[in-house]
């Protein structure tokens, strides 16, 4: 079973082989990028996920006191940055920290996440794309969730389609009236008539299943 719940601006719950993973799925805001809503935060809190995973401490990806409280009820740490490198196990998943490099921003330490169980996901954050290529040891992914800028320039959209993914999951894309920056422009010019793979754009609190995720990869 594969579902997602986009939960912050650039954040999901995962929901992979009866795993849990929280990938920076509470935030506050940084406008124009909206903060985790208080009702989805209350039921995160009221059944904590297996695994809570934040990429870096950029407030519009975490949310300091919701983490405190995680490991206050919970006992358990948060993946972050210290733990590049490394691989945790839940259940029947594995969650890899790879270091990565946020784009255009050398002001924190900053991993990606590769999660494997009956698919393989990856959870890039702010990373930028241009380091996957030629990353030949890592897994492909079945499901890419990443940040609108694999998708608002030509280069980086090649790059993400050659990652292969079944499908591609768009984050960190502010509510379309409060786009001041011309990202959701950029992003459907981009992709607009090109032969992609199944690419999502999920609104803060939906959810997407198994049936979400079936394009093959001979269809593009």
């Amino acid at each position: 079973m594969l579902k997602l719940t986009r939960t912050a601006n650039a954040g999901v719950l995962l929901e992979l082989d009866g795993t849990r993973i929280l990938l920076d799925g509470v935030c506050r805001e940084v406008s124009p990028y909206p903060a985790t809503p208080d009702s989805i935060k209350t039921e995160l809190s009221a059944n904590y996920p297996d695994l809570v995973a934040v990429t870096h401490c950029h407030e519009d990806h975490c949310d300091p006191a919701f983490e405190g409280d995680y490991r206050a009820a919970t006992g358990r740490q948060v993946i972050d940055p210290a733990f590049a490198g490394k691989t945790v196990r839940s259940k029947n998943v594995t969650l890899t920290a790879v270091q990565s490099r946020h784009i255009g921003k050398s002001d924190c330490d900053h991993v990606s996440f590769v999660i494997q169980g009956t698919q393989c996901v990856w959870f890039t954050g702010d990373a930028s794309p241009n380091q996957w290529k030629n990353r030949q040891d890592l897994p492909r992914p079945d499901v890419l969730i990443c940040p609108y800028a694999y998708a608002t320039t030509e280069p980086a959209w090649r790059i993400t389609r050659e990652l292969s993914p079944k499908a591609v999951v768009l984050l960190h894309l502010p509510e379309r009236e409060k786009d001041s920056f011309g990202l959701w422009q950029a992003v459907e010019r981009v992709t607009a008539g090109s032969n992609l793979p199944n690419l999502l754009i999920p609104e803060i609190g939906d959810s997407v299943e198994n049936d979400k995720f079936t394009i093959e990869k001979d269809k593009y």
